[in-house]
């Protein structure tokens, strides 16, 4: 019988295993083992003529074609049991996909220069207002959901001095409403009648109450105004990019509520700040507080513009519909509108206090020439009245064209 033993990668080579019955008979050439013999030599030279793998002493060892089972259970135990750290690893997660799962989805921590990589920060209000809330959150290490409420006080702080500038000077100019009443109704007529020096004679006594009143109408009333408008509209730019990018770290604020309403079933609210709200508490809740806000701050209001008022209650009737138009937002963005119009409520409030007001340097106000919001109903009543008024302002201007070509006469042919 024939068998094939492999010696350290050699060539398999057939040995024969003869008896001595048999010897006599293999002992003469018959042309099948001279054939053999033939190919033999032949593969004998090809293989001597490799370079040598193994010495000759390991070449004339007899080696077991089968291991000595002792040793084949031994190498099996010792190959399928793995090292104690792994096997701790995999004995913690009953789910190999789910140790997967958490080693692939967990997010790094935020870290200084992230958001300039990501194409966030930069030298304008939007990318430096971002820039800020990563500054905030590296270097205190806040979730999320308490890094976007401190960072967005944080910018409505930096607009309180402009917003008691422009309630400073609107409080001077009270005294004088009635002088800055009638030169406006001057510059309109001038305007409908196109009569270039009255409106002008009208805007030099505008000044003049202006510098009565100790007030510069540019640095005054127009700066502090539009000084806030480049943080707001960066604050609000920069929220909604970084969830919408998203910045990773977002979508796990450090804040979950569960909740179960019928409109929604199970979730974790308020737990991934990149995507818009389900339950549209936060529409609906940054709506209620447009409007508180506009009826408490309406005694700083300007009651020299009988039109300020109505254009409040327009906004008051705009904003309900807020709740739908916003209610593809990403919560974070709802986060930092709540905050600052909840501080602006607060600051409203406290300027109510006649101590606050001295502290600020704000004039105290007599009840009597304090701001009211008008109703609904009396807004729809002034703007009819306004459409009516500008029509027969429109007819007149018309009847006096007409009675001026007429004077003239027909153009010559």
């Amino acid at each position: 019988m024939a068998s094939t033993v492999r010696v350290l990668g050699l060539r398999s080579l057939p040995s024969l295993r003869c008896s001595s019955s048999s010897y006599s008979r293999l002992a003469r050439p018959t042309p099948l083992l001279t054939a053999q013999t033939r190919l033999f030599s032949v593969g004998l030279q090809r293989v001597s003529q490799r370079p040598a793998l193994v010495s000759a002493s390991l070449l004339s060892r007899s080696y077991a074609t089968q291991p000595p089972a002792s040793e084949t259970t031994e190498a099996a135990a010792a190959a399928t049991t793995p090292e104690p750290e792994v096997q701790a690893i995999v004995e913690s997660v009953s789910d190999p996909l789910s140790f997967t799962d958490a080693v692939v989805h967990q997010i790094p921590p935020l870290a200084y220069g992230d958001f300039a990589a990501l194409g966030l920060a930069s030298w304008s209000p939007i990318g430096l207002i971002a820039w800020s809330y990563e500054l905030l959150q590296v270097s205190t290490g806040l979730p999320w959901f308490y890094t976007i409420i401190a960072g967005s006080a944080l910018w409505r702080f930096v607009c309180v001095p402009f917003a008691l500038s422009n309630i400073r000077n609107s409080t001077k100019l009270r005294p004088f409403q009635p002088q800055i009443l009638q030169a406006r109704e001057r510059m309109t007529a001038a305007q409908t009648k196109r009569d270039a020096i009255e409106l002008q004679r009208a805007s030099v006594e505008m000044k003049k109450v202006y510098s009565e009143a100790g007030v510069s109408p540019f640095t005054g009333m127009i700066l502090p105004m539009f000084a806030q408008l480049p943080i707001t509209i960066g604050m609000f730019f920069a929220l909604k990019r970084m969830a919408q990018l998203p910045v990773e770290q977002m979508k796990e604020s450090g804040v979950a509520i569960n909740l179960d309403l019928p409109w929604t079933g199970p979730i974790s609210w308020l737990s991934d700040l990149t995507v818009a709200d389900p339950t549209y508490l936060l529409p609906a809740a940054f709506c209620g507080l447009i409007n508180l806000q506009i009826a408490v701050g309406a005694r700083e209001m300007d009651t020299s513009n009988p039109s300020a008022g109505h254009l409040m209650n327009v906004f008051r009737g705009l904003s309900v519909l807020t709740i739908y138009f916003m209610s593809s937002f990403p919560q974070g963005l709802f986060l930092g509108l709540l905050t600052t119009s909840g501080l602006t409520i607060v600051q409203s409030l406290l300027l109510r206090s006649d101590g606050v007001r001295r502290l600020v340097g704000i004039p105290v106000v007599k009840r009597e020439m304090q701001g009211k919001l008008p109703s609904f109903l009396e807004s729809f009543r002034y703007a009819r009245k306004m459409m009516e008024d500008k029509q027969k302002a429109a007819v007149a201007a018309a009847a006096q064209q007409h009675r001026h070509n007429v004077r003239r006469g027909p153009k010559p042919l």
